[in-house]
């Protein structure tokens, strides 16, 4: 049984576009298949370090904020 506190398989992506870095999280799709975008950022990073260390710190602040995950979840 998965914690019910988690976020369903949540993935931090980080890609380069435009000259510049953006990160992702996403989660399984609650029916059927695929992933859905739970955020992303609007800013652009000038590395892929800060990118990474933005998003995990939203990833983090998204599993230990009860009223966060459940807007992403809605």
């Amino acid at each position: 049984m998965t914690n019910p506190r988690s976020l369903p398989d949540l993935t931090l992506h980080v890609i380069e576009q435009d000259g510049g870095w953006h990160w992702g999280l996403t989660i399984a799709r609650p029916h059927g298949t695929g992933k859905k975008v739970i955020a992303f950022s609007e800013d652009v990073f000038h590395s892929e370090a800060q990118a990474r260390a933005d998003g995990q710190r939203v990833a983090y602040e998204l599993e230990h904020d009860e009223d966060l995950r459940q807007s992403v979840l809605a």
